[in-house]
């Protein structure tokens, strides 16, 4: 690649090959200097007179081409060339700020959208679950506690559902359609998540007439915290199925208190086998082998914050179940 010292400065091709060569002598004809830069004589005698209407060379009485100091023309041009050359690199930093906030960036409105009215937040919890095809993402206060104030829509079959609901809402039945249901001592928010690609938060109205209120969180940041806040609750949650979850709360408070078998089955009017097969199924949640281990995973995790001891058991401390070392007598 052929060097161009002065390119910058706005000297074409042939001016800045020429200048420094006429830099080198006392004074040169135009075809001399065209043998130099092997070019045609007229191209040497333009690129001269290029440099003359910059003020670099002049040409003399004898038709010759004399150089001029650089420093009395260059530095004027440097000076010029250096100012565009900052006001290029700032439109430079302007045009790519723009991009980004065009381009890779989101506006605060594109990201949370605010819905209010009755009618038009049942309408977006209804496109929400029209729209949703893998997994939606639960947290319920209640049972039938959805975004819109009720159940909502059901959950299409075939998509995979996980529900957080607050222990105080728990009673029997199902929860949404849940396919996967915990329970939480308390959830920070009322939340749906759509194939984490959309969130719906539900936020509470300042009085009894006011139009509820819906954030629609769409994919940004925010939305991956939403997501990230549910997989902590969830994590910390107690797994339950969604049938007869508050039968295997009163069994397992039972089996706390020192329970037979027969006698929980007695007390709840069921079999004794139906007994045994929610306590395996337990077990199976807890990822326990045995009743000792499942009492104490209870205890630990707080299953059964709240509930009252069964009698004979001591404060804080769980009873050995049935069919223990020091329990009750196995049925």
């Amino acid at each position: 690649m052929t060097e161009r010292p002065f390119e910058a400065l706005g000297l074409s091709a042939d001016a800045d090959r020429a200048y420094p060569l006429l830099i080198a002598t006392r004074g040169v004809a135009a075809a001399e200097l065209a043998r130099t830069m092997g070019v045609p004589a007229e191209r040497a005698e333009a690129a001269c007179g290029e440099l003359a209407l910059r003020g670099l060379v002049r040409r003399g009485d004898d038709g010759r081409w004399y150089p001029l100091p650089p420093q009395s023309e260059f530095l004027p041009l440097l000076s010029r060339a250096q100012e565009q050359l900052r006001r290029g690199r700032e439109l430079l930093d302007r045009l790519g700020l723009e991009y980004q906030r065009v381009h890779e960036g989101r506006r605060a409105d594109e990201i949370v959208q605010v819905v209010e009215g009755a009618s038009a937040v049942r309408r977006q919890v209804e496109d929400l679950h029209a729209a949703v095809r893998e997994e939606m993402l639960v947290f319920a206060r209640a049972p039938g506690d959805g975004p819109a104030g009720d159940g909502g829509p059901p959950i299409r079959r075939g998509v995979r559902s996980r529900v957080v609901v607050e222990r105080d809402g728990l009673d029997a039945g199902a929860v949404l359609g849940a396919t996967h249901l915990r329970v939480a001592d308390r959830l920070p928010v009322r939340l749906s998540i759509a194939d984490r690609s959309q969130a719906l938060l539900p936020l509470a109205a300042d009085g009894p007439l006011c139009d509820p209120l819906l954030l629609v969180v769409r994919p940004s940041g925010l939305l991956d915290a939403l997501v990230t806040l549910f997989e902590a609750v969830w994590a910390a949650g107690v797994p339950l199925g969604t049938a007869h979850s508050p039968l295997r709360l009163r069994i397992l408070g039972m089996l706390v208190g020192g329970s037979t078998d027969a006698a929980m089955a007695r007390a709840l009017g069921v079999a004794v086998r139906t007994v045994q097969r929610h306590i395996s199924a337990m077990e199976r949640a807890a990822g326990v082998d045995n009743r000792i281990q499942l009492v104490w995973h209870a205890a630990r995790h707080g299953w059964l914050d709240g509930q009252e001891p069964a009698a004979g058991a001591r404060p804080g401390t769980p009873a050995l179940p049935a069919g223990a070392p020091g329990g009750g007598m196995p049925t």
